[in-house]
């Protein structure tokens, strides 16, 4: 387990956070979009896999570009409340 290097040790922390965010995502008397439930799942899988990867072992280092990419991905899901049809939002027409 790497622990002397801030890099991994943010990322790791950075990809936890999102992914218990998007774990606990609850909006009481929302429409159901089954494509965001699908996109938020494939998402909590992949940034949760970092934390587990780390702590067994198989995670030795991270770049710069994936922390800055993982740190702004972080800011919008928190500045979403873990909404991730809000942070695509923009990409779909008519809005």
């Amino acid at each position: 387990m790497v622990t002397n290097d801030p890099m991994v040790i943010t990322n790791v922390i950075t990809c936890s956070a999102i992914a218990l965010r998007l774990m606990f995502f609850r909006k009481p008397g929302a429409h159901h979009e089954w494509w965001a439930s699908w996109l938020a799942y494939l998402l909590v899988l992949a940034y949760g896999s970092v934390p587990f990867r780390y702590f067994f072992d198989d995670y030795n280092h991270s770049s710069w570009a994936s922390l800055i990419i993982n740190l702004v991905f972080c800011a919008a899901v928190f500045r979403s409340k873990g909404n991730v049809a809000e942070i695509l939002a923009v990409l779909r027409p008519g809005r």
